[in-house]
């Protein structure tokens, strides 16, 4: 009887309910997004080192509603999902950059504005625009619903690896560059450095890069904020340093003795410049040689080195004679020679005028502006400036990178110890200043 009593009670329940949800209004249904609107705060964007750590652009958008039959009950959490996606092509077609966003906007620095310029296939340095729009999803299989498509011009840049700046213990002066043509994050090349001395390597992308804050690891590289400084081991003179990006490490090699056709050279730390008298007997006499160092690297720490040795250019002499050779350390940290007829103390290297020059950021990533040759050695050009600014000018055609006499604010120097060129603070924030060049007096001015 109550087995009976329960089946009873157990239907007239799932008639109840089953009335109950046939009445209107109670089945509550998904049908779809109300309107979004998309805008960007500029159409143009023009990307380079200046401003590749700043804010560049935003996109903003409300986001879509979900809609539902029963304007009083809102869609659960979650069922909602949105993208922000940027393509080169105005219908998306081809490769799109796809991100989740949560919040109504999307601000870009300049690096990863540019990072994704050039993904989408943009070339540097010229203008191309990028799409972009908002996809929103209700469920897996459901068709997604686009917001306006904003288009903005956007100009990408190419930041060239090819260098890595050597920076003095408080980061304020470069004292050295070293180079990798192929661009594969290992630089090398000679450079001038006391025992003991203290730097950081800072790649043109703006990496720096110190030593591995932990004792007992010394020529191991590291790019974290707790990072050392590097430093170097006991000695004096010029080094042939490889710094190893991609595989954290470097190594300095102290150069103790140059033998060139036979004959070992003195070094003049005065002047940084390795000096030999030859005797030539024949015309177009080959000279060449090697130097030798003391090597410092991951393995042998601070405490012990090992022999290297480094070969050096061939060069040819003309005419058989005796002649002093001068070996010193170019502009793109290799060594070259000057050959004098006769004997004679080492000075400047000969200089060679160029067709031009440039003024270049103090970090060396960015040029400035053109100086036009005007005569024999001297060239001039115009630059709107910022007070205490620093820059470089530099002969592009001979890889000479001049600075300022750290005697003299308007002598040039391309030597080791060259302090940056500055402007003072008698002008304007951007007037445009008259600079001019005369590179046989080695001396620089400027004129409002």
């Amino acid at each position: 009887m109550k087995k009976i009593l329960y089946n009873i009670m157990l239907l007239l329940t799932t008639v109840t309910m089953l009335s109950s949800c046939n009445k209107d209004g109670d089945l509550i249904y998904l049908n779809g997004f109300g309107g979004s609107e998309l805008t960007a705060t500029t159409s143009d964007v023009v990307l380079s080192i200046a401003n590749s750590k700043k804010l560049v652009l935003s996109i903003e958008w409300n986001n879509p509603t979900l809609l539902s039959s029963d304007s009083s009950k809102t869609a659960p959490d979650g069922v909602l999902k949105t993208y922000l996606q940027i393509s080169a092509n105005e219908d998306f077609s081809g490769k799109v950059n796809e991100s989740t966003v949560i919040s109504p906007s999307k601000a870009y620095i300049g690096d990863d504005l540019n990072s994704i310029a050039k993904g989408l296939g943009l070339s540097a340095d010229v203008s191309a625009p990028l799409y972009f729009r908002i996809k929103s999803v209700e469920g897996n299989n459901m068709e997604p619903a686009y917001s306006n498509v904003e288009k903005v011009n956007v100009t990408p840049f190419t930041i060239h690896m090819n260098f890595v700046s050597v920076l003095s213990k408080e980061k304020t002066d470069t004292v050295a560059r070293l180079y990798s043509d192929s661009e594969n994050g290992i630089y090398t090349g000679y450079m001038k450095a006391a025992g003991w001395y203290n730097c950081w390597f800072v790649e043109n992308d703006g990496t720096v890069w110190g030593n591995y804050n932990v004792s007992g690891h010394e020529f191991e590289l590291s790019k974290a904020s707790d990072a050392w400084n590097c430093w170097f081991a006991d000695g004096s003179g010029h080094w042939f340093v490889t710094v190893d990006t991609k595989n954290d490490v470097w190594s300095a090699a102290n150069i103790t003795k140059v033998t060139i056709n036979g004959s070992d050279f003195t070094y003049d730390s005065k002047k940084g410049v390795w000096t030999a008298l030859i005797t030539t007997t024949a015309d177009n006499t080959q000279i060449g040689g090697t130097a030798t160092g003391n090597e410092y690297n991951s393995t042998t720490r601070t405490s012990s080195s090992v022999v290297k040795t480094f070969n050096l250019p061939d060069t040819t002499i003309a005419k058989a004679g005796v002649y002093t050779v001068n070996m010193y350390i170019n502009s793109h940290a290799q060594y070259s020679y000057e050959i004098v007829s006769g004997t004679v103390t080492p000075g400047n290297p000969t200089v060679k005028f160029p067709s031009e020059l440039a003024m270049y950021s103090k970090d060396g990533s960015t040029k400035l502006a053109t100086l036009a040759k005007t005569g024999t050695g001297t060239y001039a050009g115009t630059y709107a400036a910022q007070q205490w600014e620093n820059f470089q000018i530099v002969d592009e055609e001979n890889k000479v990178w001049y600075g300022s006499d750290p005697t003299n604010q308007y002598t040039l120097d391309s030597g080791d110890g060259k302090y940056g060129l500055w402007f003072n603070a008698d002008f304007t924030n951007g007037t445009t200043l008259n600079v001019t060049v005369d590179l046989n007096t080695m001396k620089w001015s400027y004129t409002k």
